[in-house]
């Protein structure tokens, strides 16, 4: 559908609705970021009731720096959006979900290698167990780094894993179906 007509049939709905007033009182939610730049990343707009722009935030520090400007703030919202009416912020803090980090296994160890060579059968064939070796010693390099990133052994298989499950992902799959 056209944007053009989609303004003019969601405009025809507004009005029959008789919702003008509150979609202009509304304004300031969509002006927000044309109205301040690039400190619209730091809040962002919910609704406006009366005179109030209600902003979420990630932070405390966020809602404190975003105070010391609100004056113009809303200064420029009221050149962006006039109609909005809005002359207060009040601000939420809504804490982000935290960004799991990402472990980065370092070279394996010496002992990494010994551990590998002595796990690894020596009755398959030369070149694959060359290969078996060396992602076991990578393995073990990648679980040392996981742990150390806040992760955790699953109890039923030993894989490290990051995540405050009981059971790592491949184990929460299976559990409760019944073993052979």
């Amino acid at each position: 559908m056209n944007k053009d007509k989609s303004k003019d049939w969601l405009g025809a709905l507004v009005q029959r609705w008789g919702l003008e007033a509150d979609l202009k009182r509304q304004r300031a939610v969509f002006a927000w970021e044309k109205a301040v730049g690039e400190l619209a990343r730091l809040a962002k707009p919910l609704y406006v009731a009366g005179k109030t722009l209600h902003l979420a935030v990630s932070s405390h520090v966020a809602a404190s720096e975003l105070r010391l400007l609100e004056g113009k703030l809303i200064a420029r919202l009221s050149e962006v959006a006039p109609e909005s009416g809005v002359k207060k912020l009040r601000f939420h803090v809504v804490p982000q979900p935290a960004v799991p980090r990402r472990p980065t296994p370092e070279e394996p160890t010496k002992e990494d290698w010994e551990a590998a060579e002595r796990d690894i059968t020596k009755s398959i064939p030369n070149g694959l167990r060359t290969r078996l070796v060396r992602i076991a010693a990578w393995a073990r390099a990648r679980d040392r780094a996981v742990l150390a990133a806040g992760g955790r052994r699953c109890p039923r298989c030993g894989v490290a894993y990051l995540s405050k499950t009981d059971l790592c992902p491949i184990c929460s799959l299976v559990e409760g179906k019944e073993e052979d």
